[in-house]
């Protein structure tokens, strides 16, 4: 323990000299992330600075450059065909950031949650937000990203001002919404693989109600890239639709209403083959596989205003229905078959009370409610049975969430301000496990049948001291705790009771500074962090067959993080960002299969990402604009596993684009994976052999949009 307690504090004065260092060098000129160019008039010359960006990371607005939060935030026009279209997409452009569906599936400084290991239930420990709306299960996740104004990343424990398994951070995503003009867009794209797209999108005020809504709708298709005995495979097939209604409803009083859908018809993309294979774009798979998703959702949102206070309510349902059959063997045997079916369902109730006057105080309160009814079931058996008697693992679970959460800052002086807050949870989760076996093949272990009830409250405090030191350049640090609820697993111990596990926690710590030049063409975001994670739930082996979750492993991660812009002349904007974690085991054995894993770098967890971007646009001859961009990401590598048996090699990837565009109508031609980089988007030890699906190659194409 006194080790301990000493590490901690070496990390933490390491820490501070280092971040009083870094911003005595950086802020003269460097600069954050998501910043468009404006030309200001200043006595008659005209100025290059950068566009003031707008988050609400903390549950308010604020800019980004005053906001004393680790914020990577990217704009509306960055999320389109060719450039960012999904999760994975987004977290390449953040430091410290990976997506990965086999795994949390994100992961923010290390600190990620139990991905295909852990069955069914899979619980985030990054939290992903639709329009301040916790989306409780990763394969209701969007596929992709479509018709949002911005998305924000959030990197560090955010238990005190969101809802529900932040432990490592937060994923916005806040769609567009009407203006107060009729207005719309067309778009089709046509790429390698046809490789097509098109969107449709239309806003406009509802007469003289003083609402307006917005409606959008988009279809995404491609053929495979991965060749399966003679055919191209890992086909896609989504449809999204959104729409959005605003509009004052009385004095001081807001309303905004969203509904959204989306369908997955691809064929399920896991095409798993011998790594070597998997790198060269092919599979031997023989069971033709079947893949359905739909998910959606409707939020009521109400702002008030009151005269030295603010009031919002969100009140939200969603959910999702899944079913998946997939080749079991991997080969082209006809001898396993596998399958997932899913059917999940929520509701939320967000209550939120905040200042708004402009006194030295500043506060944010309020209630959290969230009810979900999941149903989850794994299949796993010969491919020759019929389906309705395959081995299988059925998982029932209804769980509550209720919390209170208030934060208090005060400026002590017209510079430092000091903060407080804490999140009370209390969560009750009501859990039914069955392994079966109608076949009499006993694929998924011995029968049984197990019920439990469990609860879990805890109190989450953060305080924080943020030092302004003028507009848009602050100084800050922060100690938060996060928690992750426990459970009841899908699986069953060895006497046939339930597996029942406890929360998890992080303590984590941070500096940071934010500068901005005098000039405003340059502005940095930097951070420096700890972070101590305790009760780490994972997967343990009761016999070399069966497996049940346990709070088995501590970890601690350490590292930093610097993004930033510059608007290098009026038609050269540049972007970067770094990032740096070390993240370990400090402390995980697994008796039964003989495994240490103490001192392993944890899974999903590169020790160095890096992003770097160039934007250029010119006003040519009549009225013609051209714009081109190059980006480049590298990720060092990292393993898919808590035993580091395979690691991902380093990740170099490029995309770039250029349009021109006219009276509203464009063309744009883009290529993602300009170089042709090969990595796994997938991993998994099977039967001794390392098991990949590759991302895909080098895709190139051309978008045409028309705006009115």
């Amino acid at each position: 323990m006194r080790i301990a307690v000493m590490n901690i504090r070496r990390a933490r004065r390491l820490f501070a000299t280092s971040f009083l260092t870094a911003s005595a060098v950086l802020s003269p000129v460097l600069p954050v992330y998501g910043q468009d160019t404006v030309i200001s008039d200043d006595g008659g010359s005209e100025a290059t600075v950068l566009k003031t960006i707008t988050v609400t990371a903390r549950r308010r607005e604020e800019k980004i450059q005053d906001a004393p939060v680790a914020v990577t935030a990217i704009p509306l026009d960055d999320i389109a065909k060719g450039k960012i279209t999904t999760l994975e997409d987004a977290a390449f452009r953040s430091p410290n950031v990976l997506f990965n569906g086999q795994g949390g599936p994100l992961t923010i400084r290390g600190v990620t949650s139990l991905g295909i290991s852990g069955g069914v239930d899979r619980q985030p420990a990054v939290g992903l937000f639709l329009d301040d709306v916790f989306l409780a299960r990763p394969l209701g996740y969007p596929v992709l990203l479509e018709d949002l104004e911005r998305l924000e990343i959030v990197r560090g424990s955010q238990a005190t001002l969101y809802g529900k398994n932040t432990i490592g951070g937060a994923v916005n995503l806040i769609s567009r919404e009407p203006g107060d003009v009729a207005s719309g867009e067309i778009s089709a794209t046509l790429g390698t693989d046809m490789d097509r797209r098109f969107k449709a999108a239309y806003e406009t005020p509802i007469g003289d109600t003083g609402f307006a809504v917005r409606g959008s709708a988009s279809w995404s298709g491609a053929n495979g890239y991965i060749d399966n005995l003679g055919s191209d495979v890992s086909d896609t097939d989504n449809f999204n639709g959104r729409f959005v209604v605003t509009g004052e409803v009385g004095d001081g009083t807001r309303l905004k209403i969203i509904g959204d859908y989306a369908r997955n018809r691809d064929d399920g993309g896991l095409w798993y083959a011998p790594v070597a294979d998997a790198f060269d774009f092919r599979s031997f798979h023989d069971f033709k596989p079947e893949n359905s998703v739909d998910s959606g959702g409707l939020s009521v949102r109400l702002d008030h205003s009151f005269e030295s206070f603010d009031v919002t309510s969100i009140t939200a349902i969603r959910g999702h229905d899944m079913r998946q059959y997939l080749d079991g063997d991997f080969t082209a045997s006809p001898d396993i078959g596998q399958a997932q079916v899913e059917k999940q369902r929520q509701f939320s109730q967000d209550l939120r009370f905040s200042s708004n006057g402009d006194g030295p105080w500043r506060w944010t309160g309020g209630l959290f409610y969230m009810h979900e009814k999941f149903d989850g079931t794994q299949y796993f058996d010969f491919a020759a049975l019929d389906r309705t008697v395959w081995s299988r693992d059925v998982f029932e679970q209804s769980s509550d969430t209720f919390s209170a959460f208030g934060e208090v800052g005060y400026f002590v002086t017209p510079e430092l301000e000091l903060a407080a807050g804490a999140r009370y949870t209390y969560e009750r989760k009501s859990t039914s496990s069955e392994i079966s076996s109608p076949s009499g093949t006993f694929m998924f272990g011995y029968p049984g049948r197990a019920e439990g009830d469990v609860d879990f409250s805890n109190i989450s405090p953060e305080v924080s001291a943020t030092y302004h030191l003028s507009e848009g350049n602050i100084a800050f640090g922060k100690i938060s705790r996060g928690f992750k609820s426990g459970g009841i697993s899908p699986y069953i111990e060895d006497d046939g009771s339930a597996n029942s596990y406890d929360p998890e926690t992080t303590t984590s710590y941070e500096l940071g500074t934010k500068l901005t030049s005098g000039d405003g063409r340059f502005t940095l975001a930097a951070s420096l962090f700890y972070i101590d994670w305790k009760d780490q739930q994972a997967v343990i082996y009761t016999s070399p067959f069966t497996r049940v979750y346990r709070n088995a492993a501590a970890a601690t991660s350490k590292g930093f993080e610097i993004e930033g812009t510059a608007q290098l002349t009026e038609e050269l904007g540049l972007r970067a960002g770094y990032g740096y974690t070390h993240a370990v085991y400090d402390d995980f054995v697994d008796t039964v299969m003989g495994q240490d894993y103490t001192g392993n770098p944890l899974p999903f967890s590169p020790r160095h990402s890096f992003s770097a971007g160039l934007r250029w646009e010119s006003e040519l001859n009549n009225e013609l604009k051209l714009t081109a961009g190059l980006e480049y990401t590298f990720r060092s590598s990292y393993a898919f596993t808590a035993n580091n048996a395979y690691r991902q090699d380093p990740t170099h990837l490029v995309d770039a684009h250029i349009g021109l565009e006219k009276n509203g109508l464009s063309a744009t031609l883009w290529a993602k994976n300009l170089t042709d980089e090969r990595y796994l988007k997938n991993y998994f030890s099977y039967s001794g052999t390392d098991m990949g699906v590759a991302a895909p190659g080098r895709t190139v194409g051309i978008t045409l949009t028309k705006k009115w």
